[in-house]
């Protein structure tokens, strides 16, 4: 079960959103090794990894799906679900995760 205090758990179970892709937070506060990666990441030459700035950071965000996300006739479901996913996954989502639909504000 989904453990994170943003969701409804029985919202967190169909869509796949989270695990279409995913993204990666780098405050703008990093230290300049941890700078030079978003600049890496920005030099690759792939529509599958996007750096986007905001006023706080920078977001890599990664448009590449998890092996284990699967879709039956119910709609998209996670086949390690309830097998020991890691925990980033069942806690997800958090306070400022900003792509998942289902979140909510407290």
């Amino acid at each position: 079960m989904n453990t994170s205090e943003y969701i409804d758990p029985t919202k967190c179970a169909s869509c796949g959103l989270c695990c279409k892709s995913f993204q990666i937070g780098y405050s703008k506060e990093s230290d300049k090794d941890v700078l030079s990666e978003v600049e890496r990441f920005k030099l690759l030459d792939t529509n599958l990894i996007q750096v986007h700035e905001d006023k706080t950071g920078y977001w890599i965000e990664f448009k590449i799906p998890c092996k284990h996300l699967k879709i039956n006739e119910k709609g998209y479901y996670c086949e390690i679900y309830d097998k020991g996913r890691p925990e980033l996954c069942e806690k997800y989502p958090y306070k400022n995760t900003v792509d998942c639909p289902h979140k909510k504000e407290i």
